[in-house]
């Protein structure tokens, strides 16, 4: 049996006109610039497939400078170079190989086998029940090739880590690396400008990007048979994090009426990196809390990760703005394409989106709890931006949120201490959900202020308002979606009176701030 990667279709892709379907790694590359965006069927198998996609890209394509980088930016992939880097590992990208199955271990053919749904991370096996699904191992499943190869390569990214089949003795195993942070991509109009976006110079031989060493490769590329004992090491490079063989698979094929189908598979632990992810994770975002007074030493990085109530666009500051690096450190994607505008290849009037993808464990550790899958605009002319007011004026409208949040919150809590009842702690998730849209737009204007050199002020306004009014609209719901009589209404209405005055005074409070780092750039 033989399902060849580069040729059969597994990747689920979005075409510009809103179209889906499957291809192969290799037309997904070469027609990159007729396709939307990779989507598969869960946030994080399709940043998974994101980072395969982009060691495969690096490898073939380099780039190996700002030359080779504006020519396949401007050209496109090519075949030939395709063709010669495949030419150089045959029979690497074959799901089945015999020997070299892609992503595998083949010496685990002894090993005790299990259902294929130990691939699948949001269904039941044994007695775990997950959020998603809740049939048991006696529910017997079996994969297509296309999507074994899916989940093979989503579990290596995103296992949630527990006891696994020892392949000799041991059982337990650390969650795969993309579990510690949010995947972040830079969204461009295109796959090919996706890509090449999240694709910084790349040379081994000059360690770049660092620290991608000489010896750096994605797992496929091995001369050497995995060994089927865990071990650990460090990262080599860039590609073979993207890479990261967390666990020692074998997917078990046998031909059915439809084909051939996986029934079976062995997943046991497999490496262990050693070394810091701030130091070496390039798509995702690091931040110190800051140090507070006579603290001599700065407190670990710490991972941008989803948050389920509150949005990640609560994070742009460290998402998008160049700062200082001992206290935080965005997806090393923007640096490159700030050095891109700079150099007049990407117009500073262009915004491109950060996609952002997380999964959240449960309370048992080797139970997916959540996917998550969140969005925020970034104009380029804030990569730039290194200085005031850009930085201040982002952070105090977050500010202004979390405090206009904690203002619903108290107002729900002081209704419910008068009535003597338990508070609902859910009003607040409204105005939460509704607040990405409004704060993409103020990106915009605070971008497009920069851009022509005018004062912020309007983005400042504009952000005000839409806070007031969505604040204000979650308050009226809370007041009257219910129906209230008597003592009740009347200590809503109280509550309520309390909450617009505070919203007042907490919408005034961050106009005059943020106005002040204005002023304090335009004064001589």
């Amino acid at each position: 049996m033989i399902f060849d990667l580069m040729e059969e279709p597994w990747l689920p892709v979005e075409r510009l006109d809103g179209s889906t379907t499957q291809l192969g790694l290799r037309r997904l590359l070469l027609e990159a610039r007729e396709l939307r965006r990779l989507a598969a069927e869960t946030p994080t198998m399709t940043a998974a497939l994101y980072r395969l996609v982009l060691a495969l890209a690096h490898r073939a394509y380099g780039p190996a400078d700002a030359d080779e980088w504006g020519k396949l930016w401007r050209g496109g992939f090519i075949a030939d170079p395709l063709n010669d880097y495949l030419a150089a590992y045959p029979d690497r990208f074959d799901l089945f190989d015999s020997q070299r199955p892609f992503l595998q271990c083949a010496t685990l053919a002894g090993c005790p086998t299990s259902d294929a749904a130990k691939l699948v991370l949001d269904r039941s096996t044994g007695n775990n029940a997950t959020l998603f699904d809740h049939t048991t191992s006696v529910d017997q499943i079996s994969l297509d090739p296309d999507q074994a190869a899916r989940w093979l390569v989503t579990i290596h990214a995103y296992d949630p880590g527990g006891t696994k089949t020892p392949y000799r003795t041991v059982k337990s195993s650390k969650r795969g690396l993309a579990n510690y942070f949010g995947v972040v991509i830079v969204e461009g109009g295109t796959l090919h400008e996706t890509l090449m976006l999240n694709m910084p110079i790349y040379n081994p031989r000059r360690e770049q990007p660092q620290p991608t060493s000489v010896q750096d490769r994605p797992a496929w590329e091995s001369n050497a048979f995995p060994n089927p004992e865990p071990d650990q090491r460090s990262s080599r490079g860039w590609t073979d994090l993207l890479t990261w063989p967390s666990r020692r698979i074998l997917l078990f094929p046998r031909e059915s009426e439809s084909g051939p189908v996986v029934a079976s598979v062995v997943i046991t632990p497999g490496t262990e990196l050693h070394g810091a992810l701030p130091d070496i994770e390039l798509m995702s975002a690091f931040r110190r809390p800051p140090r507070k007074p006579r603290q001599k030493k700065w407190e670990e990085f710490r991972a941008l990760r989803l948050d389920e109530r509150r949005g990640v666009w609560r994070h742009t500051e460290t998402l998008l703005l160049a700062g200082d690096e001992q206290q935080r450190r965005r997806p090393r994607a923007l640096d490159h394409i700030a050095e891109l505008v700079e150099d007049g290849i990407i117009g500073d009037d262009t915004v491109y989106t950060l996609r952002v993808f997380g999964q959240r464990l449960g309370s048992q550790a080797a139970v997916v709890a959540s996917w998550s899958e969140e969005t925020v605009a970034a104009p380029v002319a804030l990569l730039r931006a290194q200085h005031e007011p850009a930085g201040p004026i982002i952070g105090h409208a977050v500010d202004l949120a979390d405090q206009v949040a904690g203002a619903l919150r108290d107002m729900e809590a002081g209704h419910a201490a008068a009535m003597s009842v338990d508070r609902d702690g859910t009003i607040d998730l409204a105005y939460w959900a509704r607040l990405p849209g409004p704060f993409d737009e103020f990106l915009r204007a605070l971008a497009e202020a920069r851009r022509q050199h005018q004062p912020e002020t309007a983005a400042i306004d504009i952000w005000a308002e839409d806070v007031r009014k969505l604040a204000t609209a979650t308050a009226d719901r809370w007041v009257y979606g219910s129906p209230r009589t008597g003592r009740n209404m009347s200590e809503a209405g109280r509550a309520f009176g309390k909450f617009t005055g505070k919203l007042h005074h907490l919408v005034k409070v961050f106009t005059a701030q943020a106005t002040q780092f204005i002023n304090k750039e335009a004064s001589p």
